[in-house]
């Protein structure tokens, strides 16, 4: 027989473990109000002993829940309208479920955006100068480039861009620019650092083209021409049907010190390197058989005069000059970037399936590129080595329409953008 002291201590033990035990208790809480164009994740404070295990559920179902439904706290994405969102949370005692609505799911603010004039459908494309007989040094054989250094001595290159190109980020301000090079025709053969480059910012109009300087910064051309190395061939990776290539392009970031709070419409231009001899840049630009008439593209002359491409050279191009706006912080809050974070732009986006990864790392690095569809399924998945300054090309246009997402991660960061295919 069991003693009552033996008795009594299994029953203190028992009644231990049943006071431990606890049914769970769903909940979970949103740091603000979701919207379209943002992802967000909810913080789980489920409570309850034992394993808990957890299910979510959106009604109706036009979302996107990522991992897995079964996440503990999982990427959320929504499309306009009113939903539900409930969490079930199960552990060996039971079940709990907690819910919350979400009234009027609108257009995020975009905060940190590239912009271009340049479009969805464009080619990107380099050109030769044009003859002239009544230009000494221009006027037969090889006159330069178009978008570069050239015969005429062109001293800079410009493009501008209009409030309403960033009208859909509050607070703007412009942190960077990064400028599409041509490594075929971007060189320093002065030195081995060679002159340096400026870009600029200026104030103006589209009419009238730049005015005043508002900023400037520089890079050692030298820094630029070898920003990429030429002799190693990145890895085709991807698959037939998703293809990440390599380009000749040199995607190079200029910094500026601060960020800039543009008030109206600005231009965002390059400086040639039009006194030295051995040095050259060329810059990428779209088609020159443009139908829109636009004279959004300007050059400065040697002899200081700011001209259209349209009506000097009778060319419509728009030039591969992309400013990176992003929102001002709001006082008091801090705000925390990554270097491999802010260096990684998607564009176009959205796309008619046709999207470029433009990476601007400062240091060589393999990374990871994975695509997830609307419902969570991955659909590619390849490693790319030796990535610094490089436009990885993506082609989705076989697939329906809709929300992906571009994982990027170099085994210490993980970075996921978000783009919308159109088609």
């Amino acid at each position: 027989m069991m003693s009552k002291k033996l008795q009594l201590f299994c029953l203190a033990l028992l009644g231990s473990l049943l006071i431990k035990a606890q049914a769970p208790a769903a909940g979970f809480s949103l740091a603000g109000q979701p919207c379209i164009n943002g992802s967000f994740v909810p913080t789980n404070t489920s409570a309850g002993s034992a394993t808990l295990t957890f299910g979510w559920s959106i009604f109706p179902s036009t979302s996107t829940i990522l991992p897995t439904a079964s996440a503990t706290s999982p990427t959320i994405t929504l499309g306009p309208g009113n939903y539900t969102i409930t969490l079930v949370a199960t552990n060996s005692l039971g079940t709990s479920s907690y819910s919350q609505a979400i009234n009027g799911v609108t257009t995020c603010p975009v905060c940190l955006d590239t912009i271009r004039i340049i479009k969805n459908i464009d080619t990107l494309k380099t050109y030769a100068a044009a003859n002239n007989s009544l230009i000494l040094g221009c006027q037969t054989g090889f006159a330069g480039f178009l978008t570069g250094t050239n015969c005429y001595k062109e001293k800079e290159f410009a493009q501008y861009y209009a409030p309403s190109s960033y009208s859909n980020t509050p607070i703007p301000q412009v942190n960077s620019v990064i400028v599409l090079f041509d490594s075929l025709g971007t060189k320093a053969g002065s030195s081995a650092a060679g002159v340096p480059i400026y870009c600029k910012l200026y104030g103006g109009t589209i009419g009238a083209g730049p005015n005043s300087l508002i900023t400037q910064v520089s890079d050692l051309l030298g820094n630029i021409a070898g920003s990429t190395n030429k002799t190693v061939t990145i890895q085709y990776c991807g698959t037939k049907t998703y293809t990440f290539t390599t380009t000749k392009i040199i995607p190079f970031k200029f910094n500026f010190g601060g960020a800039i709070i543009p008030t109206s419409g600005f231009f965002a231009a390059v400086e040639t390197p039009y006194n030295s001899p051995l040095d050259s840049i060329r810059i990428f630009s779209n088609t020159k058989y443009n139908t829109t008439n636009d004279s959004s593209a300007w050059l400065l002359q040697y002899t200081n005069n700011w001209r259209t491409f349209r009506y000097n050279k009778n060319t419509k191009i728009q030039l591969g000059i992309l400013p990176i706006i992003s929102c001002r912080p709001i006082a008091g809050i801090e705000v925390h970037t990554t270097d491999f974070n802010s260096n990684i732009t998607v564009m176009p986006n959205p796309s008619n399936g046709q999207f470029s990864l433009i990476f601007t790392l400062s240091k060589q690095e393999d990374v990871t590129v994975r695509i997830i569809n609307p419902l969570g399924q991955q659909i590619s998945s390849d490693k790319v080595q030796n990535v610094s300054n490089n436009v990885l090309n993506i082609d989705l246009r076989n697939r329906p329409a809709g929300i992906y997402f571009i994982e990027i991660a170099n085994g210490n960061e993980k970075v996921v953008k978000k783009i919308i295919l159109n088609n």
